[in-house]
């Protein structure tokens, strides 16, 4: 019987790359939005920037540019708002990343259009409020990747477990260099918070491109997607 064929022409006995379908195309808007997220924090951290006569790369963080009390606060509160409602555009574009993946993306998208809300009231200071808030989001952002790979044999790298746990390591420890400065009061904070938000802001752009460029075969034909 294992000659017999199944439902699409596809032999019971055939090996497991034939027993295996595409991966779902990704929108051209999906692109966009990918491309729309670390751009539009650059475009707006830069500009902020130059606005704040005491900035200085090592020095001065995204917090300190978002203050309270600062002439850029509501110019940051937008960036990161445009940020997080790309993120969601983006996890609802990335057919191809599993499912439990693309929840955790649209939930670090809308977590950071809540941070952006929640702004420090002084510089140089750090509230509870915008650390937790800072915490939740960067959180599903560095948590997302490892959820989002596929099994298969030709999986395109970005989708490969091992590829994408090491990028979640990756971020946690970003996260983990973060905090632990701030707790310590080093004097690095500003690059170390900028190498957080362009690393987290950067990867769903490198993970649609390389998927839309490159293709692949990814999802096992199940007998429900056979009969489908």
């Amino acid at each position: 019987m294992s000659s017999v064929n199944q439902p699409h022409g596809i032999p019971a006995d055939a090996p497991a790359a034939a027993r295996e379908v595409p991966l779902a195309a990704i929108p051209w808007w999906g692109l966009v939005s990918a491309a729309l997220a670390p751009v539009l924090f650059l475009a707006g951290y830069l500009y902020a920037a130059s606005l704040t006569s005491s900035y200085a790369l090592v020095t001065t963080t995204v917090s300190d540019l978002g203050a309270v009390e600062t002439p850029t606060r509501w110019l940051m509160t937008f960036t990161l708002v445009f940020v997080g409602m790309a993120h969601v555009a983006t996890a609802l574009a990335l057919r191809p990343v599993d499912v439990a993946g693309r929840w955790l993306l649209a939930a670090g998208g809308i977590a950071m259009i809540v941070l952006a809300f929640v702004p420090n009231n002084v510089v140089g200071k750090s509230y509870m409020r915008h650390t937790l808030a800072s915490a939740i989001a960067f959180g599903l952002l560095a948590f997302w990747p490892a959820m989002s790979a596929r099994m298969g044999s030709g999986v395109p790298w970005p989708l490969r477990r091992r590829v994408a746990v090491v990028i979640s390591l990756v971020s946690f420890v970003l996260i983990q260099v973060t905090l632990w400065g701030m707790i310590l009061r080093a004097s690095t904070d500003g690059i170390r918070e900028l190498g957080l938000y362009a690393f987290t802001a950067s990867w769903p752009l490198v993970l649609a491109l390389w998927v839309h460029l490159r293709g692949g075969t990814a999802l096992p034909l199940t007998p429900a997607r056979r009969a489908a």
